[in-house]
C-alpha cells in the first residue's frame, strides 16, 4: 500500500466574475456509485478491485472478509483511514444481501463532455444549485471557473483532439496554468486522472484567465462546433418526450422543448445584466402563474442575446414571452431607453414562429393564440394536391375520350359508323318500342327475307366458320324482325361477284354458299 497525501494550496484569482463548475465523478472507494450492487462494501464481502482500474481513494474506514487487488492498479489511503478484515457476519441494516463479491465498476474514465458530470455551484467549496442552463452550457464554459474538489480521486476522459477553453482550473486544491497543466498531464498521477485516449492525441485545455468585462455578456464558446455536437451525442439519448405539438430547439441545447425564444440585437448601450434583472423583475418574479417558468439568457457566439423560457407544455412559457415580446417592442419603438435592444424575434410553442419586431414603428408580436386557424399541415397540403392533380388527369381524359368520339369519320367498309356511346341511346317515349339489336362496330350485318337465309356478313377479309350440325338451318324458322334499318342502293350489286365458301367438318368437299352482301343504314 502507498500513501499519497494531498498538498492543497489556495490560489486567488482577482477580478474573476465567472461561474463555478464543479466535478461530480469520482473513484472513491467510499462512494456507493461506483459499486456494481450500489451500496458500500459490507464485513461480509470479498472486494474486487479489477485490472486496468483507475486510482481508488479510500477516506473512511472501512470493514471486509476479503480483498482481491489487481495485477497494475493503485488504492491510496486517507489521513487516519484503515482497511480492517473480520470473519465475523455483518447484521448492519445495509449488509442484509452481503457475504458475496462486490466489484469496483468505475473502471472507465467518465466523460468531461458529459453534462450529467458536472454541477454548477455559488463557490469553490459550494454545493450544486438548481439553475436552468443549455446543454452547451452545463459543461465548463470559457468563462468557468473549474473545480475537481479536494479529498477524492478521479479518471476524466478529455476527448480527443478538442480546444477546451475555460477561465481557471483546480484538481484538488491546486490551481493550474495552461502551461503548468500540459506539465502535470505528463507525469504519472496526471496520467492516472487524465488517461490518453486510444486512439488519437489527448485534447488541450486552455486556461484563459480573463475575466469577463464585456457590458453586453460573454459566451460560452460552446454552442457551435465539434464541443457541441459530442455533447449531443451524448445527451439527445436522455432527451424527453415533450408534452406540446410545437417544438423549439435553442441554439446551444440538444432536445427540443416547450416554451419560448427571443433572439435580441442590441445597441449602444445596452447591459445583459440590465436586460436579464429586468424581465426577471417585471414578468416572473412573484408571478404564481409563471413559477414553473425556468428562464435562460445567454450570449450566442454570433453575438445575439438568446433569452428561453420553458416549461413541461409550453402553455404559460409561451405566453410570458409574447408579453415580453410587446414589452421589447414598445421599447424599441421609444428609442430603446430601457433596455438598448434594437430588434427582436420571437418562436414559441404556440406560434410555431418566428415573427420580428424592430425600430421604426414596425414591430409587432405573435402572441399565437388561435394560430391553428387557416392553417393547414404538411400532410393535408400535399394530399390536397394530389387529389387536385388525379381530378385533372381524369377529366383531361374523359374529355378527351369525347371529343375523340364526337370527331370520328364513318367506317366505309363496314357501310355505317357506331358511337361508343351508342348503347346510351333513347327512343323517343311516343315512338312504339321495337326490338333492338347490339351491333358491334367493326362488324355490319342484316338479315334478308326468309328465302335468302343468312345474306351479308361484312368485314376486312372473308371469314368461314365450322358447322357442327349438318344439316340444320339455325334461321329457316326464325320470323322477320321489324329492324329500324333502310335498304341501301343494291343496283352496283353484281350476282356474277366470286363464290365464297367454308370447310365443313362432316364432308370430304368443300361447298360453296353463295353470299350476297348487303348494306343497310341505322337510322
Amino acid at each position: 500500500m502507498r500513501l499519497l497525501i494531498f498538498v492543497f494550496a489556495i490560489a486567488c484569482v482577482s477580478g474573476s466574475v465567472g461561474q463555478f463548475t464543479k466535478w461530480l465523478r469520482n473513484t472513491d472507494l467510499n462512494n456507493p456509485y461506483n459499486w456494481d450492487r450500489g451500496n458500500l462494501p459490507c464485513g461480509n464481502d470479498r472486494m474486487i478491485l479489477p485490472d486496468d482500474g483507475p486510482v481508488v481513494f479510500m477516506q473512511l474506514n472501512t470493514t471486509i472478509q476479503e480483498l482481491v487487488l489487481p495485477r497494475d492498479g493503485e488504492l491510496v489511503f486517507g489521513s487516519y483511514a484503515t482497511l480492517a478484515f473480520t470473519n465475523n457476519p455483518d447484521h448492519s441494516a445495509a449488509c442484509l444481501d452481503s457475504g458475496t463479491d462486490i466489484t469496483f465498476n468505475a473502471s472507465h474514465p467518465a466523460n468531461w463532455l458529459d453534462p450529467d458530470n458536472w454541477c454548477p455551484t455559488d463557490s469553490e467549496q459550494g454545493s450544486c444549485q438548481p439553475m436552468a442552463l443549455l446543454d452547451s452550457e452545463r459543461i465548463p464554459c470559457q468563462t468557468d471557473h473549474v473545480i475537481f474538489p479536494t479529498g477524492s480521486s478521479y479518471y476524466v476522459n478529455l476527448g480527443t483532439n478538442l480546444n477546451i477553453k475555460v477561465n481557471t482550473l483546480k484538481v484538488s486544491g491546486k490551481a493550474y496554468s495552461t502551461t503548468s497543466f500540459r506539465d502535470f498531464l505528463a507525469t504519472e498521477n496526471g496520467r492516472n486522472i487524465f488517461p490518453a485516449p486510444q486512439p488519437g492525441p489527448r485534447s488541450t485545455v486552455n486556461i484563459m484567465r480573463r475575466a469577463c468585462k464585456d457590458d453586453t455578456g460573454c459566451g460560452c464558446g460552446n454552442d457551435q462546433g465539434q464541443i457541441l455536437s459530442q455533447v449531443c451525442q451524448i445527451q439527445r439519448s436522455r432527451c424527453r418526450r415533450t408534452r406540446c405539438t410545437r417544438t423549439i430547439k435553442p441554439v446551444g441545447h440538444c432536445c427540443d422543448i416547450c416554451g419560448g425564444m427571443l433572439n435580441i440585437s442590441y445597441g449602444v448601450g445596452f447591459n445583459l445584466n440590465t436586460l436579464k434583472n429586468g424581465i426577471q423583475r417585471n414578468f416572473l418574479d412573484g408571478k404564481d402563474a409563471y413559477k414553473n417558468v425556468k428562464y435562460i439568457v445567454s450570449k450566442r457566439t454570433d453575438g445575439k442575446i438568446q433569452m428561453v423560457l420553458l416549461d413541461d407544455d409550453g402553455v404559460q412559457s409561451s405566453k410570458v414571452t409574447a408579453e415580453i415580446m410587446a414589452d421589447l417592442n414598445s421599447d424599441i419603438n421609444s428609442g430603446g431607453l430601457r433596455y438598448g435592444v434594437t430588434q427582436v424575434s420571437l418562436a414559441s410553442s404556440a406560434t410555431g414562429g418566428p415573427s420580428t419586431g424592430s425600430g421604426g414603428g414596425s414591430a409587432s408580436a405573435h402572441t399565437g393564440t388561435g394560430s391553428k386557424k387557416g392553417s393547414m399541415s404538411k400532410g393535408s397540403v400535399a394530399g390536397i394536391t394530389i387529389g387536385v392533380i388525379i381530378a385533372i388527369i381524369i377529366g383531361l381524359a374523359v374529355g378527351y375520350f369525347v371529343y375523340q368520339n364526337k370527331n370520328r369519320q364513318p367506317d366505309e367498309s363496314a357501310g355505317f359508323s357506331v358511337s361508343v356511346f351508342s348503347k346510351f341511346n333513347r327512343f323517343n317515349a311516343s315512338q312504339k318500342r321495337k326490338p333492338q339489336v347490339s351491333v358491334p362496330p367493326s362488324v355490319g350485318f342484316s338479315w334478308g327475307s326468309r328465302d335468302s337465309g343468312l345474306s351479308s356478313i361484312s368485314g376486312a377479309t372473308s371469314q368461314g366458320f365450322d358447322n357442327p350440325i349438318y344439316g340444320s338451318v339455325p334461321m329457316e324458322n326464325m320470323k322477320q324482325m321489324d329492324l329500324e334499318m333502310t335498304p341501301g342502293d343494291f343496283s352496283t350489286m353484281s350476282d356474277t361477284q366470286p363464290d365464297k365458301g367454308f370447310d365443313n367438318p362432316l364432308y370430304d368437299t368443300v361447298h360453296q354458299v353463295k353470299i350476297q352482301i348487303m348494306f343497310y343504314h341505322i337510322k
